[in-house]
């Protein structure tokens, strides 16, 4: 069944909207000054949004993927094979972010295999699949699958969102907002 939204749900959504824009223009520092000026401690806040995150993920992915049966067959080369980004204990996504010396939006990338596989040096692969805990050949043929629609492009959208190109590591490395110091790193490897 389908409604029709008001004029106050249409204006609750677009500030919410501007609120989020306003929370991911910020950068961490003063993210963190206006946390602390309300009272608010950061670091649990970051805990308690990864582990948001961390559910959010698992019940999209299980939604997604539902559990094989006995007769359904292993996940196909097709596919990109097992997922070596699924929902991981050690630290979330964020803790293979720090390790691999990236930030988010550059491991979404790989993740969601955005970047061409065939620009990633066998140093890159090994370095990512450490981080992951993987081997660099099924890294490799995960992310050689085709590309996925991202986790944030399947919200609000309106019509189906559809995965898009693969883009070079270069450019990658260029628009996904890392540090100098991250970037020199990433292009070393």
């Amino acid at each position: 069944m389908n409604r029709e939204t008001t004029n106050d749900e249409r204006f609750l959504e677009a500030l919410d909207d501007l609120y989020i824009e306003g929370i991911l223009a910020a950068s961490p520092e003063e993210l963190k000054a206006e946390l602390l000026a309300i009272g608010e401690d950061p670091d649990t806040l970051v805990a308690i949004a990864d582990a948001a995150f961390e559910r959010a993920h698992a019940a999209c992915v299980a939604d997604t993927y539902p559990a094989p049966t006995a007769a359904a067959p292993a996940a196909s080369a097709s596919e990109g094979g097992i997922d070596p980004f699924a929902v991981r204990a050690d630290g979330g996504l964020r803790g293979v972010a720090r390790s691999f010396g990236c930030n988010l939006n550059f491991l979404g990338r790989l993740k969601d295999r955005l970047i061409r596989v065939e620009d990633l040096s066998a140093g890159f692969l090994a370095r990512l699949a450490e981080a992951l805990g993987t081997g660099a050949d099924e890294l490799a043929r995960f992310l050689a699958g085709p590309a996925r629609v991202p986790v944030a492009a399947r919200f609000k959208a309106d019509g189906k969102p559809e995965a898009v190109g693969k883009q070079s590591l270069a450019e990658a490395i260029e628009s996904s907002g890392l540090s100098d110091e991250q970037k020199r790193h990433l292009a070393s490897l």
